[in-house]
C-alpha cells in the first residue's frame, strides 16, 4: 500500500509540475462506453503511426472506409466497412510478412476508384517497399501480384543502411496525379520517389531531408499532409527521441517542385541537395523548451499548417502539445500530460520505448478537432478535443471511460466528413510488451503467445439488438461475442487444445454465415503457427478437435499440407484397431487413450467424419461408428435418455438424492450428434441408430428446459442450483435449432428454443462477454454471471448459425 500511496503522489507531483504551462481544458462530465463497447473493425491488429494514411473513407458506388492493418502473425491486411450494409470485410494482401507493427499499410485510391495500398518490412534487413492493386473498383475482391520497389539509390549505399520502413502515398491532382511516395530510407533519412504511370514504375529515390551526421542512422521522423491537390506538408524531427540531447520539431512545405517554409520563403528546389534542418521552420526548440519531442500529425486549418507533437521533459511524463502557423509565426500550446509510455514493460528489463506514448490525431475535415490517448486512472482513454480559438482553449469529451485496456494511436479517418458515422479508430490493446516478435522478446525469456495482442476499435458503439431473433440480430450477437473472445486469448490454455477447437467450430459457423475473411484468417493462422500438427498426445480424444476445423479448411483452400499431420494421427487410431477398446473411466491407466468420458463424443467423432469428407476414405467413418456405440453403450442411460459424464457418476447422486447428469457433458454429446449427422450420408447404414439418440435426447432436454428458457447445470437436480448456464444451454439450443431446421423434432417446439436463444443473448453483456459459463470442469459446478470461457462462445455461434438458418422458416 505504501508503494502505491509513493506512486500517486509522485505522479501527481510532476503533473502539477507542468501543470502553470498547459491551456485551459474543459472536461464535459458526461457518461461514455468502455472501449470494449465499441465495435472491432478487427480483433487482431496493430499499426504504427508513421505510415499514413491508414484509413480512408471513399464514396462511389459505395459507401465504404477502407482500413489497413498487420496482425499478430505479420499478416498485412486491408478491410472495409460498409456504411450503407453495416457489413465488414477484410483480405489478406500479404501472408506471414513480419510480427511488427511497424509494417501496417497505408491506403489510397488511383483515379479509377481502384485501391493501391503500400506496405514495408521494418526489422528484416534490407527489403524493398511493396505496393498491391485491387483489380476493381471499390472492391478489396481480387488483386494484382505484388510488386516490390527497391526505391534507394545504391550509389549512396555508403553513407549506411539501405532498409525501407514506412509508407505515404501522396497524389497531386494540379500535377497530373502524379504520386508522391515518402518513406524513411538511405541511412534512415527521409526519402521519396515519384510515378507518373499510376505506380507502374518509380523514379530512384531521393533523400530530401538531411541533418547533420552525428551518429549511424541518425533518422528524423517524418509526417506528410496533403490537401491532395497541390501542397504536401511535412513535419520532421532530427531523430529519435531516446537517442537525441534535444529532438527538435521542424515544418516546410512542398509546392510545384519546390519546397518553402510556412511564411512562403522557398528554400530550394526538390530533387536536388536535402533540406538541412537549419533551412526549415523551426517549430519546437527542444534546447529552449528543455524536453525532447516527437512528431505525431500534420494538418492544416484555414490553409494554415497545424502540428500535433509530444515533448518529454522527462520519460515518465509526456506532454501533448498543439503548434500553429498564425500567418506570421508559429504558436505553441501544451495541452495535457498523457502520463507515461503505454507499452506493458517486463518486470527486471529497462523500457526500450518510453517515448510511446498513447498518441494523438489531427482530424482533418474538422478544423480544431483531435483525437487524444490519455492515460486517465491507470488506462489509457481516448477523448475527442475542440478548439474554437485556434488552441488557446479546449473542450474535451471523452470517448471511452472506464475501460480496463488501453486504447492508443487514434487515427481519424481520411475524407469522412461532417455527419460520417465512422470519425476515427484506434487501437485498444489486451496485451503490448513490444512492437515486434523477435530475439530481443526472446531474450526476456518471453514466448510467441506473450507477442502484442491488439483491436482495432471503430467510434461507433455497439448497437443494442431490438431483435434477437432476426438475421440481423444473430449476427450482431455472433460477431460481438466472438470479437470479444479473440480480442481476450485465455492464455493458459494451448490455442489447439480443445477449448480453443470448440471455439474454432463456431467461428468456423460464423464464417459460414457471414463469409468474412477475417475469421477464416484467424483459424489459418492458428493452424499455420502450429504447423498444422495437433498436440502429441493425440491418443487424447481432445487433441482431435482442432483436426475437424483443419481438414475443413484443407477441403476449403485445397491444401493437403493443412492435414498430412492430421491425418497420420487419426490413421494412428485407426491402426490401433477397435479390438482392445476400453471405456472405463475409473481404475483404467489408459482411459485417456480412449472414449471413456461422455464429452470425447464431441471432441473426436467430427473430425473423422471431416477427413472422411475430405478424402472419401470409409475407414474413417467406420471407426468413428464403432467406437461410438461403444462408448454409448456403457455411459448412456435409456431410461433417462442422458449420458453419465463417465463411470464415476454411475451410483454417485447429489445431495439432493437425485442422479447426477452433468448439463455440459449432455451438451457435448447432443452437439456431437448434430455435426455428425449434418455430414453424414442419407443412406448410411448407421445414420438411423444415430437419429434415434438424437431424438431421444432432444425431447428429454425439451421436456426439462428452465421457465427462463436455459437448463440447469445439474440436469435432473436444477434445486442443486436454480439458475441457467451458458455453456451446456448453447449446446443444448444448437442442436434443437439444428433439429428444427433438419426435420428432426416438430416445429411445435421452436417457440421453446427461441426463448433459449434469447435468454442466451441476455447473457451477453454490452462488450461481447457471454457470462453465466461454468469453467472447466466434469460435473455440476458453481458458476458466477462474469464467467465466461471460449467453448461456451464456440457453442453460442453454432447455436447462432442454426438460428440464422431457422429465421427463413
Amino acid at each position: 500500500m505504501k508503494f502505491i500511496q509513493f506512486t500517486l503522489l509522485t505522479w501527481l507531483l510532476c503533473h502539477a509540475g507542468f501543470a502553470q504551462n498547459y491551456v485551459k481544458s474543459k472536461l464535459r462530465k458526461q457518461e461514455a462506453p468502455s472501449s470494449e463497447a465499441f465495435q472491432s473493425m478487427t480483433f487482431n491488429g496493430a499499426w504504427c503511426w508513421f505510415s499514413d494514411p491508414r484509413a480512408v473513407y471513399y464514396e462511389g458506388k459505395h459507401k465504404r472506409t477502407y482500413v489497413g492493418w498487420i496482425d499478430n502473425y505479420g499478416d498485412v491486411q486491408i478491410g472495409y466497412y460498409d456504411h450503407t450494409t453495416g457489413e465488414i470485410d477484410s483480405r489478406v494482401l500479404y501472408d506471414n510478412l513480419e510480427i511488427d507493427d511497424h509494417n501496417n499499410p497505408s491506403v489510397m485510391f488511383d483515379e479509377d476508384g481502384k485501391l493501391m495500398v503500400f506496405f514495408n518490412n521494418h526489422m528484416l534487413g534490407v527489403k524493398p517497399l511493396y505496393i498491391v492493386r485491387a483489380t476493381e473498383p471499390e472492391s478489396i475482391e481480387s488483386w494484382e501480384p505484388v510488386q516490390e520497389l527497391y526505391l534507394n539509390d545504391e550509389k549512396l549505399s555508403d553513407l549506411g543502411s539501405m532498409n525501407h520502413t514506412y509508407t505515404n502515398p501522396i497524389k497531386l491532382s494540379a500535377e497530373n496525379g502524379k504520386i508522391f511516395l515518402f518513406w524513411r530510407g538511405v541511412d534512415g533519412k527521409p526519402s521519396y520517389s515519384t510515378s507518373t504511370d499510376n505506380g507502374k514504375t518509380w523514379a530512384t529515390g531521393k533523400i530530401f531531408f538531411m541533418p547533420e551526421r552525428k551518429y549511424s542512422f541518425r533518422r528524423p521522423y517524418t509526417k506528410v499532409y496533403s490537401n491532395g491537390v497541390d501542397k504536401i506538408h511535412f513535419t520532421v524531427t532530427d531523430g529519435h527521441p531516446h537517442k537525441e540531447d534535444a529532438n527538435n520539431i521542424y515544418y516546410m512545405y512542398y509546392q510545384g517542385g519546390a519546397f518553402y517554409k510556412a511564411d512562403g520563403t522557398k528554400i530550394k528546389e526538390m530533387g536536388g541537395e536535402p533540406v538541412l534542418p537549419e533551412e526549415a521552420d523551426l517549430v519546437y526548440d527542444a534546447a529552449k523548451g528543455k524536453a525532447r519531442a516527437w512528431n505525431w500529425e500534420i494538418g492544416e486549418t484555414d490553409g494554415k499548417p497545424v502540428i500535433a507533437y509530444t515533448k518529454y521533459p522527462d520519460e515518465q511524463n509526456h506532454i501533448y502539445c498543439y503548434a500553429r502557423w498564425d500567418g506570421k509565426q508559429w504558436l505553441n500550446y501544451d495541452l495535457i500530460n498523457s502520463g507515461s509510455w503505454f507499452p506493458q514493460t517486463i518486470e527486471g528489463v529497462v523500457e526500450p520505448e518510453p517515448n510511446y506514448s498513447g498518441g494523438m490525431s489531427i482530424d482533418h475535415e474538422s478544423p480544431g478537432r483531435l483525437y487524444l490517448s490519455v492515460k486517465r486512472d491507470s488506462i489509457f482513454e481516448i477523448e475527442q478535443w475542440d478548439t474554437k480559438n485556434g488552441g488557446k482553449s479546449w473542450t474535451v469529451t471523452p470517448v471511452t471511460k472506464g475501460s480496463s485496456k488501453d486504447n492508443i494511436r487514434p487515427f481519424a479517418v481520411r475524407n469522412a466528413g461532417e455527419g460520417n458515422k465512422l470519425q476515427f479508430l484506434w487501437m485498444q490493446n489486451t496485451k503490448y510488451h513490444h512492437f515486434t516478435y523477435g530475439s530481443r522478446m526472446k531474450d526476456w525469456g518471453l514466448q510467441f503467445k506473450d507477442r502484442y495482442q491488439t483491436a482495432i476499435q471503430m467510434s461507433m458503439p455497439m448497437n443494442s439488438v431490438s431483435d434477437p431473433l432476426s438475421k440481423e440480430g444473430v449476427v450482431d450477437m455472433m460477431q460481438r461475442t466472438a470479437d470479444w473472445h479473440l480480442s481476450n486469448p485465455r492464455y493458459r490454455y494451448d490455442p489447439i487444445d480443445w477449448h480453443y477447437g470448440a471455439l474454432y467450430t463456431g467461428i468456423r459457423a460464423l464464417y459460414e454465415v457471414t463469409g468474412e475473411d477475417r475469421y477464416r484468417n484467424e483459424l489459418i493462422n492458428i493452424g499455420q503457427a502450429a504447423d498444422w500438427k495437433p498436440l502429441d498426445d493425440f491418443l487424447h480424444a481432445d487433441r482431435l478437435t482442432i483436426i475437424d476445423n483443419w481438414a475443413w479448411l484443407s477441403g476449403m483452400m485445397d491444401d493437403q499440407e493443412m492435414i498430412d499431420k492430421s491425418r497420420w494421427a487419426l490413421d494412428i487410431h485407426i491402426a490401433r484397431g477397435t479390438k482392445h477398446t476400453d471405456v472405463r473411466f475409473k481404475d483404467n491407466p489408459y482411459k485417456f487413450e480412449w472414449w471413456t468420458w461422455c464429452d470425447a463424443l464431441f471432441m473426436a467423432p467430427p473430425s473423422f467424419v471431416e477427413m472422411w469428407k475430405l478424402t472419401g476414405e470409409t475407414k474413417y467413418l467406420e471407426y468413428m461408428d464403432e467406437q461410438w456405440w461403444r462408448t454409448s453403450d456403457y455411459l448412456y442411460s435409456d431410461e433417462d435418455s442422458l449420458y453419465y459424464r463417465d463411470d464415476r457418476y454411475f451410483d454417485r447422486l447429489s445431495d439432493n438424492g437425485k442422479k447426477i447428469f452433468w448439463a455440459r457433458g449432455n451438451g457435448w454429446v447432443i452437439a456431437g450428434l448434430a455435426r455428425i449427422l449434418e455430414d453424414l450420408p442419407a443412406d448410411y447404414s448407421g445414420r438411423e441408430k444415430l437419429e434415434q439418440q438424437y431424438m431421444e435426447m432432444a425431447h428429454k432436454l425439451l421436456r426439462i428446459q428452465g421457465a427462463d428458457g436455459l437448463w440447469r447445470v445439474s440436469l435432473h437436480d436444477p434445486e442443486y442450483l436454480n439458475m441457467g448456464e451458458s455453456s451446456g444451454s448453447s449446446f443444448f439450443t444448437f442442436a434443437l435449432a439444428w433439429g428444427l431446421n433438419n426435420n428432426m423434432i416438430d416445429q411445435k417446439y421452436r417457440p421453446q428454443v427461441e426463448k433459449a436463444w434469447k435468454a442466451l443473448c441476455n447473457n451477453v453483456n454490452e462488450e461481447g462477454r457471454l457470462g453465466y459459463v461454468q469453467q472447466v470442469a466434469g460435473d455440476p459446478y458453481p458458476f458466477k454471471a462474469d464467467e465466461s470461457h471460449v467453448y461456451a462462445t464456440g457453442a453460442y455461434l453454432l447455436a447462432g448459425k442454426e438460428m440464422f438458418k431457422l429465421a427463413d422458416k
